[in-house]
């Protein structure tokens, strides 16, 4: 159990030096929640998958201001959530 923190900091040290491998790594080990989070917030499974690639991709910009030493997963699915959100507005005002 520890040292999946340790190899997730290392992860995400990795990513904010620019390491694209390192960030696909997170990818791959919160891929799963950040679809089920996305999901939970649009109800469908392309747009939450769209979600949670939006979310990657922001939280991958976003990694310089990530807080060293603070929880990594809730920061990242509030990202997702947000993202999901945004594409609920965008569907809903393309509906209108």
């Amino acid at each position: 159990m520890e040292g999946r923190p340790l190899l997730e900091r290392e992860w995400i040290e990795s990513a904010r030096r620019g390491d694209a491998s390192a960030f696909e790594e997170l990818v791959r080990h919160y891929q799963e929640i950040a679809f089920r989070t996305a999901y939970l917030v649009v109800g469908d499974a392309d747009e939450a998958r769209d979600a949670a690639q939006d979310g990657f991709l922001r939280a991958h910009a976003a990694l310089g201001r990530f807080r060293p030493g603070a929880e990594f997963r809730p920061w990242l699915l509030r990202i997702v959530a947000n993202a999901a959100r945004n594409r609920r507005r965008s569907a809903s005002r393309r509906a209108d």
